[in-house]
């Protein structure tokens, strides 16, 4: 019975989380939906204490935010009362902050979450603030691997003491859930119009050993569930001990 209600909140909290979308077009909302309700990341996020109940978490790519719009509506959800028994208590007191090339999504982003919710930026330079949680879902893949490193050393550094990195990639062993989910990326880099975007992917274990390779202690968790892809999310932690060595800050 408890799964059957998990499921009626889920979806009636995408719904609340798109609601804002309507202020911007018929896509921006429709994305929205399709976006939380069709990629089981986000069902994961909630149902699963993984993020800090406070502090700063911040969205690396985070498109139009909607994973900043699930968090609210969550939190709204939980105040009320109406919460599913077998899901932890979602973040209360989390400030948001995502940052995104795309102008034409931070725009979106300002309508529907608040001019402050998504900067415009370009997550290879922008200021990386103290943060108590950073999330990067497939992102890292529009960059070559010199620029990945250095990204992720730049979260390493900026993460707080038992911070906490979600990544999310492509597992480039995969087999050909992997080959199905490269196909599916070229062909959304040409419909937009970038069919020159380069694709850079990774094995689980070499994404592994990059992470811990920058003093955090990493994980993969199969983040593909209902969907014919070969994606990971990478759960990596860093020391809760303020003087552990960190070998991207040397």
């Amino acid at each position: 019975m408890e799964g059957k209600m998990s499921d009626a909140v889920f979806r009636e909290l995408v719904t609340a989380a798109a609601r804002p979308y309507r202020a911007c077009d018929r896509y921006a909302w429709h994305f929205a939906k399709g976006k939380l309700a069709g990629d089981p990341v986000f069902r994961h996020l909630l149902s699963r204490p993984l993020l800090p109940a406070q502090g700063r978490l911040l969205d690396l790519g985070c498109g139009q935010g909607v994973l900043t719009a699930l968090l609210r509506a969550a939190a709204e959800r939980h105040a009320s009362g109406d919460w599913p028994a077998d899901w932890p208590t979602p973040p209360t007191d989390l400030a948001t902050r995502g940052v995104e090339l795309s102008p034409r999504r931070v725009r979106i982003a300002s309508t529907a979450l608040g001019a402050d919710a998504v900067s415009h930026g370009d997550i290879r330079e922008t200021e990386l603030p103290p943060s108590d949680a950073i999330v990067i879902l497939d992102v890292l893949l529009y960059l070559n691997p010199a620029e990945q490193a250095a990204v992720l050393a730049r979260c390493a550094e900026a993460l707080a003491p038992g911070g906490l990195l979600l990544l999310r990639e492509a597992d480039a062993g995969g087999g050909l859930p992997f080959h199905v989910t490269r196909w599916a990326e070229q062909a959304a880099c040409t419909a937009r119009g970038q069919w020159r975007q380069i694709l850079t992917y990774r094995p689980s274990a070499e994404w592994l050993l990059l992470l811990n390779g920058l003093g955090l202690t990493a994980t993969a968790l199969p983040m593909s569930q209902g969907t014919p892809f070969a994606n990971t999310l990478f759960i990596a932690r860093r020391s809760s001990d303020p003087d552990h060595f960190c070998p991207s800050s040397r």
